[in-house]
C-alpha cells in the first residue's frame, strides 16, 4: 500500500514524542506532500495539526492517499530504538505497518494497524486570529516554567508594543515581558489578553527541539495556535481551548 525510507528519523520522532503526550492514538493520513495528523486529545481541550513533508523522506512511493490508524505511543517506543547512524523503512500493508531498522544489522518491527474514529471539534477549520507573536521558543519555555511556580495557569497578554507572559497566584505572581521589534515580533492592530493551561502548554513546549522559534496566534478569550516549524520540512501546532475564569 505504501512504502517509504528515512535516513533521518530524529525529527519526526520528537514530534511524535510531543504529540503522543496529548493523543495516545490517531490517524496518520499519507498524501502526496506528506504525512498528516490532525486529531484532539480525549478532552477536546487541544488539537494537534502536524505535518511531516514527503521532502524528509530518502525514498516515498505514493500512489494514493491512505490513512492509517496506529498507537502514537508504541510507534514511538521503536523509533527510539534507530541509531544516529540507521535507516528506517516504513512498509505499510492492509493490516500492519512494518519498520526495518538498518545499520550495522537489520531489525524488523511489526505494529497492528487499528480502527479508529476520530472526532475533531466542528469549526476547527474556521478559526481566525487577529494576533500573531513570533519569539524565540526557549524564551516561551522560560515564561511557561516561571508561570509553573505560582499558578497552574498562564496569561497571554499583547499590544502594538509589548507581548507579555505572566500568571498568578493567592500570593505571588510572575511576568515576561518582550518588546516588539527588540525580543519579539508582533502583528495585529489588536490588544488581546487570555488565559489558558499551564498543564497543556508543558507538554507542547517540549516541541521546541523542532524550532528556535515559536509563533503564537489568539484573541481576548479565544483559542490559542502555537507552531512549530521548519519550512518545506515539517510544522507541528496545537489549538488550546481558553480558560475563561468566573
Amino acid at each position: 500500500m505504501f512504502d517509504c525510507i528515512l535516513d533521518d528519523v530524529s525529527i519526526f520522532r520528537d514530534s511524535l514524542a510531543t504529540i503522543s503526550e496529548l493523543i495516545e492514538e490517531s490517524q496518520l493520513k499519507i498524501k502526496k506532500n506528506g504525512i498528516e495528523l490532525l486529531a484532539s486529545d480525549r478532552a477536546v481541550v487541544a488539537v494537534v495539526d502536524f505535518k511531516f513533508y514527503a521532502k524528509n523522506f530518502k525514498e516515498y512511493n505514493y500512489s494514493s492517499d491512505i490513512s492509517i490508524g496506529i498507537n502514537l505511543s508504541n510507534l514511538l517506543q521503536v523509533l527510539k530504538r534507530v541509531k544516529a547512524n540507521e535507516i528506517v523503512e516504513f512498509h505499510v500493508s492492509e493490516s500492519n505497518l512494518s519498520l526495518l531498522i538498518k545499520g550495522e544489522s537489520t531489525r524488523r518491527f511489526t505494529l497492528p494497524l487499528i480502527d479508529i474514529r476520530e472526532e475533531v471539534p466542528s469549526g476547527i477549520e474556521r478559526l481566525s486570529f487577529p494576533v500573531k507573536v513570533e519569539f524565540s521558543s526557549e524564551l516561551l519555555n522560560d515564561g511557561i516554567e516561571d508561570a509553573d511556580l505560582v499558578s497552574d495557569s498562564i496569561i497571554f497578554e499583547v499590544s502594538k508594543n509589548d507581548f507579555i507572559i505572566k500568571a498568578e497566584g493567592d500570593s505571588s505572581s510572575t511576568e515576561l515581558r518582550l518588546e516588539h521589534g527588540k525580543q519579539a515580533k508582533i502583528a495585529g492592530d489588536k490588544n488581546a489578553k487570555a488565559r489558558y493551561s499551564l498543564d497543556y502548554l508543558k507538554k507542547m513546549i517540549k516541541a521546541r527541539k523542532i524550532s528556535s522559534v515559536a509563533i503564537l496566534e489568539f484573541d481576548t478569550n479565544y483559542p490559542l495556535r502555537l507552531t512549530f516549524a521548519q519550512p518545506e520540512k515539517i510544522s507541528l501546532s496545537f489549538i488550546l481551548a481558553p480558560r475563561i475564569e468566573e
